[in-house]
Formats: structure tokens, C-alpha cells, sequence
């Protein structure tokens, strides 16, 4: 109870003293100083002590919502650069994808022109070659020339098969290109 009441006390005289010095900054605001041509002179200036009041403790909801304020700041942050990064990259990989299509579109073009090209240069030959003045005449199958087969050669084991390709391999160590298929 005795805190308390000294605590009303400085508080009385707080305000008093507040008042007092409100009070002459009012009085003072009358009087002009007027600057003096000699500066030699001391000029006495009237200083009062105001007394300091304690800092006052925040509330806890207020450090809790400053605290929320700053934190929801940051997060708020890393959310827009997301949100950023995430439209970015949608544009980027729309235009990638569009580019590509139209590059897609333009080699099927370019295909069927191609397979046109190529069909009208063989309708052109064929109708070149049935002309008389070209000199070429239609097959003859009387006049067909066959070959005969070649001789059965006898099958190998598969351990000749490995010997001859190790044979091969130490010859030769630096061929890239595979012996057959």
C-alpha cells in the first residue's frame, strides 16, 4: 500500500513538474531575445531538470502482435518471391513450349512438302522413262539374270567363335567399330 502511494506521489510530482516547465516555455515565448552585438558576453541560460519517467513495460498482447506483425512480414516475403518464381516459370516454360510447337508445325510442313517433292519427281521419271526418245525399254523377264547361292559353310562351336574374336581383340585394340551383326 505504501508503494502504491509513493508511486501516486511521483506521479503527482511528475505532472506538477511538466506543467511547470509547460508554463514557462509559455511565459518564454513572449520574450523575444533579441541577439547582441557584442558576443564577448555570457549569456546565461535557465536550465530546468525534467525528471525521466520509467520506461513503461509493453503489454504482452502488444509484443505478441508486434511479434505476429513481423513474423506474417517475412512470410508474406517468401510467399510473393514464390508466387514470382512460380509465374515466372510458367511464362517461361509457355514460351518454351509455344516455340517448340511452332518449330514441330514447321517440320511437318516442311516433311509434306518434301514427300510432295519426292512424289512428283518419281510421277516425273516414271513418265520420262515410258517416253520412246529416252532409249530405256520395259523389263524383260526372259532376259532376267539369276546368281547361284553360295556353298553351305559348316557351322562353328562357340568356342572357336570366342577364340577368333579374342584373336581379333589382341590385334587390332583400338577398333571402334563392331565386327558385324
Amino acid at each position: 500500500m505504501r508503494a502504491a502511494y509513493q508511486s501516486s506521489v511521483t506521479n503527482n510530482q511528475r505532472t506538477n513538474a511538466l506543467k511547470s516547465t509547460s508554463a514557462a516555455h509559455t511565459s518564454d515565448s513572449h520574450r523575444r531575445v533579441r541577439p547582441t552585438e557584442n558576443f564577448s558576453q555570457k549569456t546565461t541560460i535557465r536550465h530546468q531538470s525534467v525528471p525521466i519517467l520509467p520506461s513503461a513495460r509493453k503489454p504482452h498482447w502488444l509484443i505478441r502482435l508486434s511479434i505476429l506483425q513481423r513474423s506474417s512480414t517475412v512470410v508474406l516475403f517468401f510467399l510473393l518471391a514464390t508466387v514470382l518464381a512460380l509465374y515466372s516459370g510458367t511464362i517461361y516454360s509457355q514460351r518454351k513450349w509455344y516455340q517448340s510447337y511452332q518449330k514441330r508445325e514447321n517440320l511437318q510442313r516442311q516433311e509434306r512438302q518434301f514427300t510432295t517433292a519426292i512424289e512428283v519427281l518419281k510421277n516425273k521419271m516414271a513418265q520420262q522413262a515410258e517416253q520412246p526418245e529416252t532409249g530405256l525399254l520395259p523389263a524383260d523377264p526372259t532376259q532376267a539374270i539369276f546368281l547361284k547361292s553360295a556353298p553351305q559353310r559348316p557351322a562353328r562351336s562357340a568356342e572357336t567363335i570366342v577364340s577368333a574374336t579374342s584373336v581379333t581383340t589382341r590385334k587390332s585394340p583400338h577398333t571402334s567399330a563392331p565386327i558385324g551383326y
